[in-house]
């Protein structure tokens, strides 16, 4: 992405890659809190990633034949692991899951939600993320015509044109736009969606790189990604405590001091809880 003019011809190439396609759950509900008006996607039950993965998983007559969708880019605090199993379940597909075997006894929450959704995770001991990622491919490559690997974030053409196309269908267009960000698929497909406004991520896994930051001001959060954000820093609202509830203080801090004069200039995207 290097200028406002190569993001207008990509947004447009993704939003035609999706065809007609509307999304099928529910209108995206926005609620303001302390100014700012909040995505309430966790309302979802299974994050935003529902939305951007369903005309890919469902719809895409490129892929009508796969069966399996495979994923090995999912640590134990994301979200994919709700979200995939969640559209594969929709399509009479199968959502197979490459993951690290966890130390502990108990399950992450996520894990638990991943799997009572439907998911097929192969655990992986002593999983780092490069081995989960090579055990997908490899298993993909076992049924090329039937299985499809997908990539870290599930940044594909097909997700960024679904998020814009939900993005541009809100009752708002802001000013200033905020969300979390890891392979920052999400973030980068709201700076598509909304060219002109001011885009704000805050990192909260692996470093990221110019090209996964885009244009954005980015901003990283001082916590691990697999730890909460303590409770004093949670916004008022249900939000995942080890990724969106990491951008509400750095958003709060930069709202004080900015001070839009608009209300509801100043949008956060909410993925879960």
């Amino acid at each position: 992405m290097n200028s406002l003019f190569d993001d207008d011809v990509l947004a447009a190439d993704c939003l035609e890659q999706i065809g007609t396609w509307q999304d099928p759950y529910p209108i995206p509900v926005i609620e303001m809190h302390d100014g700012i008006a909040v995505v309430r996607d966790d309302l979802l039950n299974a994050g935003t990633k529902v939305r951007g993965a369903d005309y890919l998983i469902g719809h895409d007559p490129r892929y009508a034949h796969i069966t399996e969708w495979v994923y090995g880019s999912c640590p134990s605090t994301g979200y994919a692991q709700i979200s995939l199993p969640t559209v594969c379940a929709r399509y009479q597909k199968r959502a197979v899951l490459f993951m690290a075997e966890r130390r502990l006894t108990t399950l992450h929450p996520y894990q638990q939600r991943g799997l009572d959704a439907g998911a097929d995770v192969r655990w992986v001991p002593n999983g780092m993320l490069s081995v989960t990622q090579a055990r997908a491919r490899r298993y993909v490559e076992e049924s090329p015509s039937t299985r499809m690997l997908l990539p870290i974030g599930l940044e594909h053409p097909t997700v960024f044109g679904a998020f814009i196309r939900v993005a541009r269908n809100l009752s708002i267009v802001p000013q200033y736009v905020w969300s979390v960000g890891s392979s920052g698929t999400l973030n980068r497909a709201l700076q598509l969606a909304w060219p002109d406004a001011e885009v704000h991520v805050v990192s909260t896994g692996h470093q990221m790189s110019p090209r996964e930051i885009g244009r954005a001001h980015f901003h990283r959060s001082p916590y691990a990604y697999n730890k909460a954000v303590p409770l004093s820093e949670r916004p008022p609202f249900p939000s995942a405590a080890e990724y969106d509830a990491k951008a509400w203080v750095p958003m709060i801090n930069w709202y004080r001091t900015t001070r839009p004069t608009n209300s509801g200039s100043v949008l956060f995207w909410n993925v879960g809880a």
